[in-house]
């Protein structure tokens, strides 16, 4: 069984490696001919893959923090490890896969399959609700009043109703009928749900701020404020995650960037650093599962 393990976290991996560096091959010539001359700058990349590991592991915490609300125990480095690498199953087609390799290396570490599966979606969801906020406050003509208003009592009712007892036994008997066995669910505490939410929110914030540490990267510049950076990238990338039959969001989160910066920036400098921001991304994703795989060792795991 454990070399099966070995062999799944290997091909993952080797997988994801060789999509980013197809990728790169991909859209190289398609950077070449957009006029905007590189000038990359090591350092400023540098600074923008830490603070995206730095986001990765806020948001391993929140999910640590669902399941430890619900009497789950896990710890920190085996979270981390089964985070990062079921993170990578998000390039495979159907975002199902991302959440079922999440349940099954949970459960390897003894927490029960429904706290897994379930506190991965619930994390989710939480982040969809506060990105929509923070879209709304950053993003280029999304400051309307009425939108952040919205926003916010999405993001407040999310957290509401997954804290309320009722509607979490009718969503465990709508799934027990829909899968034809019992599913067990549990109200999540307020004070793990509180927590997530605040995490994501910060979370959001960073992954623009790497945003525009990227974009100086590519350039030689910050082309980009820091609002404008955390509102594109955030409401890029939600347009990704809510395009569920993408893998990973591409094409979706690189089309809604690319509208949004091309209006701060030029056509040719907004391709580049929309594609060039992916490019980093599934680089520094890619980064961290091979810095947290030796985590999932049965030590680590607490096994």
């Amino acid at each position: 069984m454990r070399r099966v393990y070995l062999l799944f976290q290997t091909a993952l991996v080797v997988g994801v490696g060789v999509f980013l560096v197809r990728s790169l091959a991909a859209n190289w010539g398609q950077i070449r001919l957009s006029g905007t001359a590189l000038r990359p700058d090591a350092g400023a990349f540098a600074v923008a893959a830490g603070v995206v590991l730095a986001t990765f592991g806020l948001l391993i915490g929140a999910w640590r923090a669902v399941l430890l609300g619900w009497g789950e125990r896990l710890a920190y480095p085996a979270a981390a490890h089964i985070w990062c690498l079921s993170n990578l199953a998000r390039y495979v087609p159907g975002r199902i896969w991302q959440i079922a390799g999440m349940a099954a290396l949970a459960q390897r570490s003894g927490v029960r399959p429904w706290a897994a599966a379930g506190s991965a979606v619930v994390v989710q969801l939480i982040a969809i609700a506060t990105g929509a906020l923070i879209a709304a406050l950053f993003a280029p003509r999304g400051e309307h009043p009425l939108w952040v208003a919205l926003s916010g009592v999405v993001a407040a009712g999310s957290v509401a109703t997954l804290a309320s007892r009722r509607p979490t036994a009718l969503v465990a008997k709508w799934a027990s009928a829909a899968l034809g066995r019992r599913i067990e669910l549990a109200p999540v505490g307020k004070g793990a749900l509180l927590a997530a939410a605040a995490v994501t929110t910060l979370a959001w914030i960073a992954y623009g701020l790497a945003l525009y540490f990227c974009t100086q990267a590519l350039l030689g510049h910050a082309a980009i404020n820091l609002g404008t950076a955390i509102g594109v990238f955030t409401g890029s990338y939600l347009a990704g995650l809510l395009a569920v039959f993408t893998p990973g969001g591409l094409g979706v989160r690189e089309s809604v960037l690319y509208l949004w910066l091309a209006g701060p920036l030029d056509p040719a400098a907004a391709l580049v650093v929309s594609i060039g921001s992916r490019l980093v991304l599934t680089a520094t994703e890619l980064l961290a599962a091979l810095l947290t795989l030796p985590l999932g060792s049965p030590r680590a795991h607490g096994i």
